[in-house]
């Protein structure tokens, strides 16, 4: 699509460029876009910290900052439903937009969670201009239906109608009234079960936007987005978009797949499309008392390990190593992360406690994904698989249907896509856009 129209008027669109200059991220990868919170976006830009581990200085926990030697990081997301009233600057509000790529939420999870509530036009108007002026990929405006299955006692929508009635409405009000040219609008596609679904698609494929994405239960079931994906096709709803977004997903077998599904995209229907996910995992971690360690490959599974966060008075002061590596994990020791205790917390950390142990998961989880899928492109190569195995039979599976186009062929890989961990029943979620 060439154009959209804002209040009647056509109103061009450029070729916006996927590809950031000197990017760090592989262009035929799909990338782990971190959902980051407000309250580390704000503290990183503001740093101010008690001593810091060695060498480090407060810029390098920003990996928003393309001359960043720590870390960096080129995608990240932010979402209406934290950071529509924020008013402090942040690592995302002053990034440098040439050398980065924002993704903004919309705030379908405040919606499911009863913490956002949208009344009419006011509301639709202040998370639009929001996204324009945040974001350069962005979600529209959904309900989600999760809810609907999951908590319908507690949900103010009552069926999965209810919420693609409201949804069409804002869909409505989006198309009207975007008028940011650089903001590229993602086309929110829910449903609970794979006739759900269609009928969301089927309503809402009318909206020209520059994408689309895949959101609620259906989202890791690769059988339900390889058949979504031959849809479009059919329908050419790919053959202009620039970008797919699955929300709220950042694990290893999922990485790999959705890796292998952009560069059979790229192949076969459309070279210049990008994959993204995304989750706020590496900030939330700790609310859990959990940090990243190691990834973990056996024959029949790839998983991003994870242990109880370091917390004792041995710890304090102590100069033992931090135990896992990271960027910043790498140049900690056990004293950078334990303090003494506060009187609001039963924990022996601080502050900058929590943003350390959030970089370092960040870090990890990274390294993680990369590593998965420098494995995988190996093992690739002679199609003799080692770890994953399930995986690796989908990602060939993946292959074979999107150079086919078939449903046919699809459906003879029916026994491989639920081989997966998510293939054989409806995925509840596990972050904060499951829904």
């Amino acid at each position: 699509m060439e154009a959209i129209f804002h209040k009647g008027e056509a109103v061009s669109y450029p070729k916006v460029p996927n590809h950031i200059v000197n990017d760090p991220t592989p262009k035929d990868q799909a990338i782990y876009i971190p959902s980051i919170s407000p309250g580390f976006a704000m503290a990183v830009h503001e740093g101010k910290w008690r001593n810091l581990p060695n060498g480090v200085v407060p810029k390098d926990l920003n990996f928003l900052d393309p001359s960043n030697k720590l870390l960096r990081l080129s995608h990240a997301m932010t979402s209406a439903g934290q950071a529509l009233n924020q008013t402090k600057p942040c690592i995302v509000s002053t990034r440098d937009r040439a050398a980065t790529l924002i993704v903004g939420d919309s705030g379908g999870f405040q919606i499911a969670s009863g913490r956002l509530f949208v009344a009419g036009d006011g509301d639709r108007l202040r998370i639009l201009r929001w996204l324009e002026n945040n974001a350069d990929v962005a979600m529209t405006l959904d309900v989600p239906t999760g809810p609907v299955a999951k908590n319908p006692h507690l949900y103010r929508y009552k069926t999965v109608q209810d919420c693609l009635a409201d949804t069409l409405e804002h869909l409505t009000y989006f198309a009207a009234n975007r008028k940011n040219p650089h903001t590229r609008f993602l086309n929110v596609l829910q449903g609970n079960t794979p006739a759900e679904a269609d009928a969301w698609y089927d309503a809402v494929k009318v909206f020209e936007f520059e994408g689309w994405a895949l959101a609620g239960f259906l989202r890791h079931d690769f059988y339900e987005v390889c058949r979504r994906i031959l849809i479009m096709a059919d329908e050419g709803q790919l053959d202009d978009k620039s970008w797919i977004h699955i929300l709220g997903t950042c694990e290893l077998d999922t990485a790999v797949l959705l890796t292998a599904l952009q560069r059979s995209i790229n192949r076969h229907i459309n070279p210049n499309l990008r994959i993204s996910y995304d989750t706020s995992s590496p900030f939330r971690m700790l609310a859990y008392n959990s940090v990243y360690t190691l990834p973990q490959f056996t024959t029949k599974t790839m998983t991003m390990g994870a242990k109880f966060a370091p917390d004792d008075t041995c710890f304090i002061s102590s100069q033992v190593r931090w135990p896992w590596p990271s960027p910043i994990g790498d140049r900690m020791v056990m004293g950078d992360f334990c303090v003494p205790g506060h009187r609001h917390t039963r924990h022996y950390r601080d502050h900058l406690s929590e943003t350390l142990a959030a970089h370092h998961n960040l870090g990890a989880l990274c390294w993680g994904i990369a590593t998965a899928n420098r494995v995988f492109d190996a093992e690739c190569l002679n199609h003799d698989h080692t770890i994953a195995l399930p995986v690796g039979a989908a990602a060939e599976a993946i292959e074979k249907v999107i150079a086919s186009g078939s449903m046919q062929t699809l459906s003879g890989f029916a026994g491989t896509f639920a081989n997966l961990r998510h293939g054989k029943l409806p995925d509840s979620g596990d972050e904060d856009r499951a829904y």
